[in-house]
């Protein structure tokens, strides 16, 4: 081994200092050889490798002979021949952790990175310096080998870049914003394509108070890109830009923080003993990026415990976060379907709703262009086959390069076929090791007392830890703990048990099950009996009191005797879910007493059913009313968001098994809720069941029905020509009548055909005095022709038509469609110069859709509310506003259409308050939403926007053409104030 005083370095030229003397190593075979070796440094690296470092991929003959004499000569030179070692494969240096500059340099990287995680940014900072401080000049600079320079040599460049920005982003967090500008002026010279560098350049000029030097930066890193790669800049450095624009607020995080690391995993089980070879083995291969391990056994051996704990030990080496999920392999639940955990992946890796695809192949894309660059460990519970995890792995299988992160999986099968993992098999707990468990929990005491007792019942749970723990919950809380008669008990059995073949893997774990059902009340026992047919991930005391028919708080004492008993789990306040194991059990047991489990499943369905109606009265009553609500709108909300699995996975089921048609009315009872909040994925998937439910039976008004939310669906995430293809395929009648013609009315609007919106108003116009039509029909009317003429340009007549359909919607208590109406008049105002009634209506509309939880029409509503205060004097507020409806719109994703009316709002805003250059960018901004959302009206919006911001700077020729553009367009789609606004200007700039 070295002595302390030796050092090596390849962060440079080879650097080789013995006990303080510099040592020359002349021959550059030789150096090659050292290079190879110190970067392969306490591992043997082969033969073949070295040889391949040194001559090439056509090495002569005589390499294998003269490889040893190369090896002798630079021992001798070092001065000691052992510090070389031949191994069974080829050649081996062992040297302490701060002899290799590039150790040195790794180690601090490491801890600067962990300091900035746990907030300590000026400790971090001299670290990062500390660890840059090893770099002497270019790596392996005096080292011949064109294998070492094309590949080692730059992956080191790479990994000194990394650190580079990481140290820049501490800086710019401390706020030494003006040091760290010339660092960024040389840093984007040296490495121009690098748009990280330049991103950071923005920041630290806009935050030195530099707003136009930072647009400069920007304008010279896309020339660079669009010269040397023909390219514009990516997402992250264009975001920069934007954001310096709008004077986003997130400037003021570390330009490269878009990434926010997340944990999933659940809390590590208590009292955990044991396992200690494959808690060693596991967590040593999860140490290592990249891995791979399947973690497989019997039910109830305890594979998700060790998981989670080893996933909790690792988390240290996966610090952009850590993805959890159980799959439900086995459970008598549907599978998670694949495109449903991707979508809860990338939103909770902070993807935008309406930049999660719908299409499974694209969301595989995307969690992978995700994933790539960072370290997160993802952790896969309950996975019933390979082909259930091939989706989720970070890197598509045999894929060249490596990858940051690695999975965690539990299976009780061991996968095979393409998916290459390291599978470590968990048996049962050794004998001593159940003792211990048992002992642990129930006391000193009691494990002297009664050593063979413990033994004896660990032997007969089989050594299964999760029959030891149903034991122990039977044992816990007594005044006396009695284990032999406890033993006399479980050895006896029951007929149950009895009849469990020897090979059973859940027979141990039965026998434990048995004697803890049996202590159960007769209310807790028929509990736990119907809990078997519960079809999402966990429940509350209310889904359990639907399944009694008692009272919630009488359901809610039942589940605390269960969790007590271990037979139910805790996983959040007033949540519990049920082992897969304990299911089945559960099951096995309501057959074996004639329970009548089909009606405790109606029961809860039901209980879902209404439920969810009665929290659409209250969320968006203009669908119809089953009576006064009981629930406030939070409570709504709050219920929605914990029920949300169940009411998709008993959709699911109802579709599939029946009674189909509670399919299609939970989600019909459910539909404004998903679609404003998000879910995309999972709403299409459970709307696409119950279609098919409905197409089954030959329900025509269900399959219309379904098909009108497929096309809101659509609309919300922008693609209206597609919502307009299920439109089109649906044939309704009565209520659903309305919502497709109003649906499909506001669509044509957004598409810039007028004509065919009002006809779509037209068509509903002739439902308002049918039987069945509730008021909300007449408003819809209203509202409809009120927003088309308002579109054309005639806002008086407008506002005469919203004023009606206000009017009405405050009697007929549809909360929505009166802040629609409210919405849609303000703009009016506006536009008739009523600003401060304008400012009172959005204000209205914005506390409505607040109350309702209809995100994307309050963003929209605050866009325009900013418009108003702007247009009536008071800038400071109306950017405050701007900003606000900037952020909710980036918070909730959505529809681009909404997106783009707020940049509007924000650029005109910022023209007012004379600065011309932000309010282009967010008008340009704009354009590219509304364009890409095909929303005519706003595209013509944006370019009307920016004819003022071009004239007001002095360009006139591209202010011309932005008029002839209104100009055009305008025309096609009949929008009179705009081409009012068109001939204006043109005569203006002539």
């Amino acid at each position: 081994m070295t002595l302390s005083r030796d050092e090596f370095g390849v962060l440079g030229s080879l650097v080789v200092r013995r006990d303080g003397r510099a040592v020359q190593v002349t021959a550059a075979k030789h150096r090659i050889v050292l290079a190879a070796l110190l970067l392969g440094a306490n591992r043997s690296v082969p033969a073949g490798e070295l040889i391949r470092r040194v001559w090439g991929e056509a090495p002569p003959d005589r390499a294998g002979r003269t490889l040893p004499v190369y090896v002798m000569r630079l021992r001798r030179a070092l001065g000691e021949p052992a510090l070389i070692r031949t191994t069974s494969s080829g050649y081996r240096i062992d040297l302490p952790p701060d002899a290799l500059d590039l150790h040195r340099f790794d180690a601090l990287a490491e801890r600067g990175a962990a300091l900035v995680r746990d907030g300590d940014l000026a400790a971090a900072l001299p670290v990062y310096e500390r660890a840059l401080g090893c770099w002497r000049g270019a790596p392996l600079a005096d080292v011949p080998s064109p294998s070492l320079q094309e590949v080692e040599a730059p992956n080191l460049v790479e990994r000194r870049l990394r650190v580079t920005a990481e140290l820049v982003d501490v800086k710019l967090l401390l706020g030494r914003c003006d040091e760290v500008v010339a660092d960024l002026r040389r840093l984007t010279a040296q490495h121009p394509l690098r748009e990280r560098f330049w991103s950071q350049l923005m920041v630290a000029l806009y935050r030195a108070d530099r707003q136009a030097d930072a647009l400069d930066a920007y304008r010279q890193g896309a020339t660079v890109l669009a010269r040397e790669l023909g390219v514009d800049p990516g997402d992250s450095m264009r975001a920069v830009h934007r954001a310096i624009l709008t004077g986003d607020p997130a400037l003021h995080r570390p330009a490269a923080a878009a990434w926010a690391p997340v944990s999933q995993l659940p809390a590590p089980v208590g009292n955990f003993v044991g396992r200690a070879a494959e808690l060693v083995r596991v967590t040593d291969l999860l140490t290592r990026s990249g891995a791979t391990v399947v973690v497989c056994g019997p039910p109830g051996v305890g594979k998700t415990a060790l998981a989670v704990s080893v996933a909790h030990a690792v988390r240290d080496r996966y610090p952009d976060g850590q993805l959890y999920v159980d799959l439900r392999g086995h459970s008598t639940s549907p599978p998670l379907p694949t495109s449903a955990v991707l979508a809860r992946f990338l939103r909770a890796m902070g993807v935008r709703a309406d930049h999660i695809p719908v299409d499974e192949r694209e969301l595989v894309r995307g969690y992978r262009a995700r994933l790539r660059g960072r370290r997160v460990l993802i952790t896969l519970d309950n996975a019933a086959s390979a082909e259930q995890v091939l989706p989720l792995l970070p890197t598509a299988p045999g894929a060249p390069g490596g990858s940051g992160c690695s999975v965690l999986v539990t299976s009780r099968i061991e996968p095979r076929g393409t998916l290459r993992a390291t599978t470590v098999r968990l048996d049962v707990l050794r004998a001593e090791e159940a003792w211990k468990l048992l002992a642990r929990t129930l006391g000193p005491e009691v494990a002297v007392a009664q050593f063979d007792a413990l033994a004896e019942l660990a032997r007969l749970c089989g050594y299964l830890p999760l029959a030891l723990r149903i034991a122990l919950g039977n044992l816990v809380g007594s005044p006396h703990v009695d284990v032999a008669s406890y033993v006399a008990e479980l050895r006896g059995g029951d007929r149950l048990a009895a009849l469990a073949v020897d090979n059973d893997d859940t027979a141990a774990v039965r026998r434990a099950f048995d004697l803890s059902y049996a202590a159960l009340t007769p209310a807790a026992a028929r509990l736990f009996r119907l809990a078997a047919v519960l079809p999402g991930p966990d429940f509350g005391a209310a889904g359990a009191a639907a399944l009694l028919e008692v009272p919630e708080g009488a359901a809610r004492r039942l589940l605390d005797d269960l969790a007590s008993a271990h037979l139910v789990q805790r996983v959040g306040a007033d949540r519990f879910a049920l082992h897969d194991l304990l299911q089945d059990y559960a099951a096995d047991r309501a057959a074996a007493a004639g329970e009548d489990v089909g009606a405790a499943r109606r029961r809860l369905f039901d209980w879902y059913l209404r439920t969810a109606v009665e929290v659409g009265d209250v969320l968006y009553p203009e669908l119809g009313t089953s009576g006064p609500p009981r629930l406030s709108p939070g409570a709504a909300r709050a219920w929605l968001a914990a029920e949300r699995p169940s009411v998709l996975a008993a959709t699911e089921h109802c579709a599939a098994h029946g009674p189909r048609a509670l399919s299609w009315r939970l989600i019909s009872a459910v539909s404004g809720y998903f679609g404003s909040h998000g879910h995309h994925v999972e709403f299409l998937h459970a709307i696409d069941a119950a279609l098919g439910a409905a197409r089954a039976e030959g329900d025509r008004d269900a399959e219309a029905s379904m098909l009108i939310w497929l096309a809101t669906e659509h609309r919300n995430l922008g693609n209206p020509r597609v919502a307009l293809r299920h439109l089109a395929a649906a044939r309704p009648a009565g209520l659903l009548a309305w919502l497709h013609s109003g649906l499909a009315g506001v669509v044509h609007m957004e598409l810039g055909d007028l004509d065919a919106a009002a006809a779509s108003f037209d068509r509903m116009a002739t439902l308002v005095d049918e039987d069945w039509a509730p008021p909300h029909v007449r408003i819809g009317v209203l509202a409809g022709h009120g927003a088309v003429l308002l579109m054309r340009g005639d806002a008086a007549g407008a506002a005469e038509l919203l004023a009606e359909g206000l009017a009405l919607a405050r009697t007929a208590e549809g909360t929505n469609v009166e802040a629609t109406c409210a919405s849609v008049l303000a703009r009016c105002r506006t536009l008739l110069g009523d600003h401060a009634g304008a400012v009172d209506l959005l204000r209205h509309a914005e506390a409505a859709w607040y109350r309702t939880g209809v995100r994307h029409s309050r963003a929209e509503a605050t866009a325009h509310l900013a418009v108003a205060l702007c247009l009536g004097g008071e800038h400071a507020e109306a950017l405050r506003t701007a900003q606000r409806a900037l952020a909710q719109v980036h918070e909730l994703g959505g529809c681009p259409r909404i997106e783009a009316e707020v940049h509007n709002a924000l650029g005109l805003v910022l023209r007012h308050l004379g600065e011309p250059a932000r309010a282009e960018a967010a008008h340009l901004r704009a354009l590219e939403l509304a364009t890409a959302a095909e929303y005519l009206f706003g595209v013509v919006q944006a370019h009307a926007h920016l004819v003022r911001v071009l004239a007001s700077v002095g360009r006139r020729e591209e202010a011309l053409r932005s008029a002839r553009v209104v100009a055009e367009l305008a025309g096609r789609g009949g929008f009179g104030f705009f081409e009012q606004v068109a001939a204006t200007a043109l005569a203006d700039l002539a």
